[in-house]
């Protein structure tokens, strides 16, 4: 299945909407969107992937291409993700450097 990333800059924050499957042919368009970023200058990227069915680990390695890049103090938010994406970013150990939350409303609790 083709990714689909929708890209909204706001002042304090990137927010990234993905839909599809995140693999091996599709984590090169993430990883381009993410290298368009001013990404050590944000405070936050917030990840939408409700919409994506699979992400491997070409997908994971995108998220932590943006995490190294981006400020120590800054937070990368996992917004929705299946439960199936979510074990999988805790068994590679990526959940101690990306925050998980099930809905926007929850990132103020977090920061």
């Amino acid at each position: 299945m083709a990714l689909a990333i929708d890209v909204t800059k706001t002042e304090d924050y990137v927010t990234m909407t993905l839909s599809g499957d995140v693999d091996t042919k599709t984590a090169p368009d993430l990883l381009k969107e993410l290298t368009g970023l001013e990404l050590n200058a944000l405070s936050q990227i917030r990840m939408k992937l409700a919409d994506v069915g699979f992400m491997s680990s070409a997908g994971l390695r995108a998220l932590v291409f943006a995490k190294q890049k981006m400020p120590q103090s800054s937070h990368l938010y996992v917004i929705g993700a299946t439960d199936v994406i979510k074990e999988t970013i805790t068994k590679t150990g990526l959940a101690q450097a990306v925050v998980m939350v099930s809905n926007e409303d929850e990132i103020k609790w977090n920061e």
